[in-house]
C-alpha cells in the first residue's frame, strides 16, 4: 500500500502507452487526483480502466486554493496524484505553488520520473546535452522575442523552447535572422503518429516549414545549439564575425584583419573561415 503523500505523476506527452507502471499504481490508489484539466485527464484514466476517482482541477489560476484541499487530504491519510495534461507536472505546467505550499505544511512530496517533452526532444536533437537551458515558451511579443534570441548569440549551451504551431514560422524567421549559423532541431508531434525531427541551420528553418503546411502542424519543441567552434581556440564572437564578414569579403582578407584585431593565428582563422564558406 502506498504511503499518504502528494505524488507528482508524469503522464504521456502523446502515446498513451508511455505511462509508467509506477504512475499507474499511484493513479489506481489515489484518493484524490488533482488534474490540470479533469476532462482531458479522464481520457487517460479511461484508457487505464481507472474510474470512480475523486478529481479536482488544479491549474495556474487556482493552485493556492487547491493546495489547501490537497494538504487536508494528505494529512487525513489520503493519497493525492498531481497530473498535468501531458508530461511532467511543474515543467512549464501548473504545480509549483502546490508543491511549495505542501512542503511548507510538512506534507510529503513524492516525485515520479517519466515522460517530459523537454528531455525527449534533447535526446533526439543531435545537439550537445551536457549543458542546456530550458526557457519555456518563446516570448509572444516581437521585441521580447528578439531580445531573448539575441541573448543566445554567445551562449555555450543548448537552449530549448516550446512553441505553438500557429507561431512557429514567425518565430523561426526571427531566430534565423539573429542566429543564422546556429544548428536547430525542430521536434514536432513527439511520440505521436506524425512525429518528426527537422535538423537544419536556423537561417533555413522558416523557409523549410513554409514549403509544406504539414510541417507546421502539432506542438513543437525547439532546440538551438551554440555556435559550433571547429577550432577551440576561436571564441564564439569571432566565429560569428567570420560568418558575417565572409559574405562580402574574401576569406584571406577576413582572416588577416581578424588576426590583427584578436591575436589569433591567421591559419586558424583562415581554415575556419574557409570551412564556414564551404558550408554556405
Amino acid at each position: 500500500m502506498l504511503d499518504s503523500a502528494l505524488y507528482i505523476v508524469p503522464t504521456p506527452i502523446g502515446n498513451l502507452d508511455d505511462i509508467t507502471l509506477r504512475a499507474i499504481e499511484v493513479l489506481k490508489n489515489a484518493t484524490l487526483i488533482a488534474a490540470e484539466d479533469t476532462r482531458h485527464s479522464k481520457i487517460l484514466l479511461d484508457k487505464l480502466g481507472i474510474s470512480g476517482k475523486k478529481m479536482i482541477s488544479c491549474h495556474d489560476h487556482n493552485e493556492e486554493q487547491r493546495a489547501s484541499i490537497i494538504i487536508d487530504e494528505v494529512k487525513n491519510g489520503g493519497i493525492v496524484a498531481l497530473i498535468s495534461d501531458a508530461g511532467s507536472p511543474l515543467i512549464n505546467d501548473p504545480g509549483y505553488r502546490v508543491v511549495t505550499l505542501c512542503s511548507k505544511a510538512d506534507v510529503r512530496v513524492v516525485p515520479l520520473p517519466g515522460p517530459c517533452a523537454l528531455i525527449t526532444a534533447l535526446e533526439a536533437s543531435a545537439l550537445p546535452t551536457d549543458k542546456f537551458m530550458f526557457l519555456g515558451f518563446f516570448p509572444v511579443k516581437e521585441k521580447e522575442l528578439t531580445e531573448k534570441v539575441q541573448s543566445l548569440e554567445n551562449a555555450d549551451y543548448t537552449a530549448v523552447f516550446y512553441e505553438t504551431p500557429r507561431r512557429i514560422v514567425d518565430t523561426m524567421e526571427i531566430v534565423g535572422k539573429i542566429l543564422p549559423e546556429h544548428d536547430v532541431t525542430l521536434c514536432r508531434e513527439m511520440t505521436k503518429t506524425f512525429e518528426s525531427f527537422y535538423r537544419l541551420k536556423a537561417k533555413d528553418a522558416a523557409t523549410f516549414l513554409k514549403e509544406d503546411s504539414d510541417r507546421t502542424k502539432g506542438e513543437f519543441v525547439v532546440a538551438i545549439g551554440s555556435l559550433k567552434q571547429e577550432n577551440s581556440s576561436v571564441p564564439a564572437p569571432v566565429v560569428k564575425a567570420i560568418s558575417e564578414l565572409i559574405k562580402t569579403s574574401p576569406v584571406k582578407q577576413v582572416a588577416n584583419v581578424l588576426s590583427e584585431l584578436t591575436g589569433i593565428k591567421k591559419n586558424d582563422l583562415y581554415n575556419l573561415a574557409l570551412e564556414l564558406k564551404n558550408k554556405d
